[in-house]
Protein backbone atom coordinates (compact mmCIF):
# COMPACT_ATOMS: atom_id res chain seq x y z
CA UNK A 1 0.00 0.00 0.00
CA UNK A 2 1.74 3.25 -0.85
CA UNK A 3 1.39 5.87 1.72
CA UNK A 4 -0.95 8.03 0.24
CA UNK A 5 -3.40 5.19 0.42
CA UNK A 6 -2.38 3.97 3.65
CA UNK A 7 -2.57 7.79 5.05
CA UNK A 8 -6.26 7.91 3.34
CA UNK A 9 -7.49 5.07 5.03
CA UNK A 10 -6.04 5.83 8.84
CA UNK A 11 -7.73 8.90 8.41
CA UNK A 12 -11.19 7.05 7.59
CA UNK A 13 -10.22 4.41 10.49
CA UNK A 14 -10.44 7.65 12.86
CA UNK A 15 -13.17 9.42 11.52
CA UNK A 16 -15.18 6.31 12.08
CA UNK A 17 -13.92 5.76 15.82
CA UNK A 18 -15.18 9.32 16.11
CA UNK A 19 -18.65 8.78 14.82
CA UNK A 20 -18.65 5.61 17.58
CA UNK A 21 -17.22 7.62 20.05
CA UNK A 22 -20.49 9.67 19.66
CA UNK A 23 -22.90 7.22 19.08
CA UNK A 24 -21.81 5.40 22.52
CA UNK A 25 -21.57 8.66 24.75
CA UNK A 26 -24.13 8.99 27.23
CA UNK A 27 -26.22 11.75 27.56
CA UNK A 28 -27.13 13.13 30.25
CA UNK A 29 -31.36 12.78 30.69
CA UNK A 30 -33.54 15.84 30.69
CA UNK A 31 -35.26 16.38 33.82
CA UNK A 32 -38.23 18.18 34.36
CA UNK A 33 -39.11 19.34 37.49
CA UNK A 34 -42.95 18.06 39.01
CA UNK A 35 -44.65 21.10 40.23
CA UNK A 36 -45.48 21.30 44.42
CA UNK A 37 -48.55 22.35 45.92
CA UNK A 38 -49.00 23.75 49.48
CA UNK A 39 -52.31 23.31 50.62
CA UNK A 40 -54.25 26.11 51.85
CA UNK A 41 -54.82 27.46 54.96
CA UNK A 42 -57.97 28.82 54.21
CA UNK A 43 -60.13 27.45 56.68
CA UNK A 44 -62.83 25.40 55.33
CA UNK A 45 -66.49 26.71 56.25
CA UNK A 46 -69.52 24.83 56.98
CA UNK A 47 -72.94 25.47 57.64
CA UNK A 48 -73.98 27.01 61.13
CA UNK A 49 -74.73 24.38 63.37
CA UNK A 50 -78.93 24.12 63.79
CA UNK A 51 -80.03 25.22 67.54
CA UNK A 52 -80.49 22.33 69.82
CA UNK A 53 -81.86 22.64 73.25
CA UNK A 54 -82.14 26.18 74.72
CA UNK A 55 -83.06 29.02 73.27
CA UNK A 56 -80.74 32.07 72.40
CA UNK A 57 -80.94 35.02 74.56
CA UNK A 58 -81.40 38.06 72.50
CA UNK A 59 -83.14 39.09 69.10
CA UNK A 60 -79.75 39.40 67.07
CA UNK A 61 -78.83 35.66 67.86
CA UNK A 62 -81.44 34.74 65.64
CA UNK A 63 -81.59 37.40 63.09
CA UNK A 64 -80.13 41.42 63.12
CA UNK A 65 -82.32 44.40 62.05
CA UNK A 66 -79.97 44.41 59.13
CA UNK A 67 -80.05 40.80 57.98
CA UNK A 68 -83.78 40.90 58.17
CA UNK A 69 -84.05 44.05 56.00
CA UNK A 70 -81.73 42.39 53.17
CA UNK A 71 -83.81 39.41 53.21
CA UNK A 72 -86.59 41.16 53.14
CA UNK A 73 -85.62 43.77 50.80
CA UNK A 74 -87.36 46.57 52.81
CA UNK A 75 -85.91 48.56 55.14
CA UNK A 76 -86.70 47.38 58.63
CA UNK A 77 -87.49 50.66 61.04
CA UNK A 78 -86.33 51.08 64.87
CA UNK A 79 -84.73 48.00 66.68
CA UNK A 80 -86.59 44.53 67.10
CA UNK A 81 -88.58 44.15 70.25
CA UNK A 82 -87.72 41.17 72.16
CA UNK A 83 -90.92 39.28 73.94
CA UNK A 84 -90.25 35.93 76.03
CA UNK A 85 -92.67 33.57 76.51
CA UNK A 86 -93.39 31.02 79.06
CA UNK A 87 -93.20 27.37 79.26
CA UNK A 88 -96.29 25.53 78.95
CA UNK A 89 -96.98 21.85 80.12
CA UNK A 90 -100.28 20.94 78.74
CA UNK A 91 -98.20 21.39 74.92
CA UNK A 92 -94.57 19.85 76.19
CA UNK A 93 -93.23 23.62 75.82
CA UNK A 94 -90.05 24.71 77.78
CA UNK A 95 -89.65 28.09 76.82
CA UNK A 96 -90.30 30.61 73.72
CA UNK A 97 -89.03 33.87 72.54
CA UNK A 98 -90.73 36.08 69.68
CA UNK A 99 -88.95 38.70 68.16
CA UNK A 100 -90.63 41.70 66.04
CA UNK A 101 -89.15 43.74 63.46
CA UNK A 102 -90.34 47.31 61.90
CA UNK A 103 -92.16 48.66 64.56
CA UNK A 104 -90.24 52.17 64.02
CA UNK A 105 -91.80 53.81 66.68
CA UNK A 106 -94.33 51.85 67.32
CA UNK A 107 -94.71 49.44 70.38
CA UNK A 108 -97.45 47.44 69.34
CA UNK A 109 -96.35 44.34 68.60
CA UNK A 110 -99.09 43.54 66.07
CA UNK A 111 -97.84 46.37 64.16
CA UNK A 112 -94.98 44.61 63.37
CA UNK A 113 -94.61 43.57 59.65
CA UNK A 114 -92.13 40.90 60.46
CA UNK A 115 -92.39 38.77 63.51
CA UNK A 116 -90.04 35.77 64.04
CA UNK A 117 -90.84 33.09 67.15
CA UNK A 118 -88.89 30.23 68.29
CA UNK A 119 -89.74 27.55 71.06
CA UNK A 120 -88.85 24.60 72.47
CA UNK A 121 -90.41 21.59 73.46
CA UNK A 122 -90.05 18.46 75.44
CA UNK A 123 -89.64 16.29 72.69
CA UNK A 124 -89.06 16.30 68.61
CA UNK A 125 -92.92 14.32 68.63
CA UNK A 126 -94.27 17.59 70.91
CA UNK A 127 -93.21 20.05 68.36
CA UNK A 128 -93.77 18.63 65.73
CA UNK A 129 -97.80 18.21 67.06
CA UNK A 130 -98.08 21.88 67.72
CA UNK A 131 -96.28 22.51 64.47
CA UNK A 132 -99.32 20.14 62.42
CA UNK A 133 -101.72 21.95 64.74
CA UNK A 134 -101.18 25.56 63.48
CA UNK A 135 -101.27 24.04 59.91
CA UNK A 136 -104.52 22.73 60.57
CA UNK A 137 -105.70 26.02 62.01
CA UNK A 138 -104.44 28.35 59.27
CA UNK A 139 -105.75 25.85 56.67
CA UNK A 140 -109.50 26.04 58.68
CA UNK A 141 -108.90 29.44 58.45
CA UNK A 142 -108.35 29.77 55.07
CA UNK A 143 -104.75 29.65 54.24
CA UNK A 144 -103.38 27.97 51.33
CA UNK A 145 -100.77 25.81 52.36
CA UNK A 146 -97.58 24.46 50.18
CA UNK A 147 -94.25 22.44 51.14
CA UNK A 148 -90.97 24.76 51.48
CA UNK A 149 -87.30 24.30 52.16
CA UNK A 150 -85.51 25.88 55.11
CA UNK A 151 -82.14 25.38 54.47
CA UNK A 152 -81.85 21.11 55.64
CA UNK A 153 -84.91 21.01 56.58
CA UNK A 154 -88.63 20.68 55.65
CA UNK A 155 -91.28 23.85 56.65
CA UNK A 156 -94.90 24.92 55.90
CA UNK A 157 -95.95 27.90 54.16
CA UNK A 158 -99.29 29.12 54.78
CA UNK A 159 -100.37 32.43 52.71
CA UNK A 160 -103.68 34.08 54.00
CA UNK A 161 -105.58 37.42 52.73
CA UNK A 162 -102.99 39.22 54.65
CA UNK A 163 -100.37 37.38 55.74
CA UNK A 164 -97.94 34.89 54.92
CA UNK A 165 -96.25 32.58 57.76
CA UNK A 166 -94.08 29.57 57.58
CA UNK A 167 -93.94 27.37 60.36
CA UNK A 168 -90.52 24.34 60.87
CA UNK A 169 -89.17 22.39 63.26
CA UNK A 170 -85.79 20.66 63.93
CA UNK A 171 -85.61 18.08 66.42
CA UNK A 172 -87.45 19.64 69.51
CA UNK A 173 -87.34 23.39 68.29
CA UNK A 174 -89.69 25.22 66.14
CA UNK A 175 -89.69 28.16 64.32
CA UNK A 176 -92.48 30.37 63.06
CA UNK A 177 -91.92 33.38 60.21
CA UNK A 178 -94.80 35.86 59.81
CA UNK A 179 -94.99 38.65 57.26
CA UNK A 180 -97.59 41.14 55.93
CA UNK A 181 -98.32 40.53 52.44
CA UNK A 182 -97.53 44.35 51.97
CA UNK A 183 -94.03 43.54 52.93
CA UNK A 184 -93.28 40.12 51.14
CA UNK A 185 -95.32 39.88 48.57
CA UNK A 186 -97.26 35.60 47.87
CA UNK A 187 -94.46 34.98 45.23
CA UNK A 188 -91.96 36.19 46.97
CA UNK A 189 -93.07 34.41 50.51
CA UNK A 190 -91.78 30.91 49.76
CA UNK A 191 -88.01 31.82 49.20
CA UNK A 192 -87.65 35.22 51.73
CA UNK A 193 -89.56 33.69 54.89
CA UNK A 194 -87.57 29.93 54.35
CA UNK A 195 -84.30 32.33 54.29
CA UNK A 196 -85.38 33.98 57.53
CA UNK A 197 -86.52 30.62 59.20
CA UNK A 198 -83.39 28.97 58.26
CA UNK A 199 -81.20 32.36 59.82
CA UNK A 200 -83.73 31.77 63.01
CA UNK A 201 -82.98 28.09 63.41
CA UNK A 202 -78.88 28.65 62.93
CA UNK A 203 -78.57 31.18 65.49
CA UNK A 204 -75.07 33.17 66.28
Amino acid sequence: MSAKAWTRSASAVALIAALAGCATEKRTPLVVPIPTFTPSSSPVTSAPARIVGVLPTGCDAIASVDEISDMVGKPMPGQAKLVNGSADASIGRTARMDCYYGLGTSEQVDDAPVHVGLASYGDAKAASTRVEKTVADEKGAGAKASDVTVGADKGTLLVGRKLATLVATYQATTVVVIASLDVVPASQAPTVLAKIADRALSPR
